[in-house]
């Protein structure tokens, strides 16, 4: 059945799989698994069959497996948080998140642009703002 979702045939076997869910029994024990297996994936399978054009996206050369995905949270994930002893609350943890983006894409300077907008703003408008920097910062001159 691989084979033939590779070929473009994802109907076809979907249709296959509804088949061999019919020649189970319905009431034997010895049936019972195959039966929540095979409903399982024709319940999965059925609303999208729309995405499984594994035939155009192979002679697109485009991937179809989730290595690259599972690769690249294992890198930006892994790499930063998993470290021996390291422990994390969510908020915290999803900030830290945001910013390994922020230095893997390389948009430092467009941060930094927007956050230092983002203070200027808050003076501006005389609420309280917490700056940490080891750098001298302009900040806004009374007008």
């Amino acid at each position: 059945m691989k084979s033939q979702l590779y070929k473009g045939r994802a109907k076809e076997v979907l249709s296959r799989l509804r088949e061999m869910e019919k020649q189970l029994s319905k009431r034997a024990e010895r049936d019972k698994s195959w039966r929540e297996i095979l409903s399982a994936v024709i319940k999965y399978q059925a609303p999208r069959l729309d995405m499984m054009k594994y035939k155009d996206y192979l002679e697109e050369d485009q991937p179809i497996a989730s290595g690259i995905v599972e690769g690249a949270a294992r890198y930006v994930v892994g790499e930063r948080m998993d470290c021996s002893g390291m422990r994390w609350i969510p908020e915290r943890a999803e900030a830290l998140l945001h910013l390994r983006c922020v230095e893997l894409n390389g948009d430092q300077d467009k941060f930094f642009e927007w956050a230092y907008k983002d203070w200027r703003d808050k003076l501006g408008k005389e609420e309280k703002v917490m700056v940490r920097t080891n750098e001298l910062i302009e900040l806004l001159k009374a007008a």
